[in-house]
């Protein structure tokens, strides 16, 4: 896999997936009843729906690189990971992440961030609360999405199938990113009293894909926050 590069190969799928451009509109949930479940904008709710619209994305990597594509389990590092079973140890970590636009009273974009993980767990033991050993791991990317939260979507409502046609997205104006993640790392954890690794805090998506801002290597940002105290 030394040719391999995760971030040209996801935008390749990206585009034989997507040939007329890419709808990442999701407006409900259908069940059997013919009924739509209208989405809300509630953050919890958008992190699933992000995993969802990634997962064909990684599935497709993997076809046509003949790797084996693991899923993970709640709660647990990684979301996705691809390995070729003659290469145990050369795993690639895909994770992803999202937030949401908060605006100043000028309507200026606030710096924005992304939560990456705890620094508590594998970095630490190497085991806990990751899919497969840390160290098998040889790259960590984050596919992270930037959305604004749609005001017409603030609770579930359930509406026939017949409506789904003028159903909104709870989410409007979407950005993505794709990068290593030692390359979006910040210094400092990423929410409140919890032991999640912050990302690097800025006002522009770019400045995540081009990944200058965070550590210089992957060693730098193990060792930081596998001996990080608050």
């Amino acid at each position: 896999m030394n040719s391999f590069n995760f971030k040209e190969e996801y935008y390749k799928s990206l585009e034989l997936l997507n040939p007329n451009g890419v709808d990442w509109d999701l407006v409900g949930v259908l069940a059997n009843t013919s009924e739509v479940y209208t989405l809300s904008y509630d953050s919890k709710i958008l992190s699933g729906i992000f995993e969802i619209l990634v997962e064909p994305i990684v599935q497709n990597i993997a076809e046509r690189n003949n790797l084996i594509l693991a899923k993970g389990v709640q709660n647990a590092y990684p979301e996705f990971t691809l390995y070729d079973e003659n290469l145990p140890k050369s795993k690639i970590a895909v994770d992803v992440k999202s937030t949401y636009r908060k605006f100043k009273r000028d309507g200026s974009l606030t710096n924005f961030s992304f939560t990456l993980g705890s620094y508590k767990s594998y970095l630490r033991d190497g085991v806990k609360g990751i899919k497969f050993p840390y160290k098998e791991y040889a790259e960590h990317w984050i596919v992270g999405f930037l959305y604004t939260r749609n005001e017409n979507c603030k609770n579930v409502q359930i509406k026939k199938i017949i409506e789904a046609a003028n159903l909104e997205a709870p989410y409007t104006d979407i950005e993505f990113f794709v990068q290593e993640k030692y390359k979006i790392a910040g210094l400092t954890p990423g929410s409140g009293n919890t032991t999640n690794i912050g990302s690097i805090k800025r006002n522009s998506i770019k400045d995540f894909e081009n990944g200058i801002f965070g550590f210089n290597s992957d060693e730098d940002f193990v060792k930081y926050w596998s001996e990080y105290e608050k």
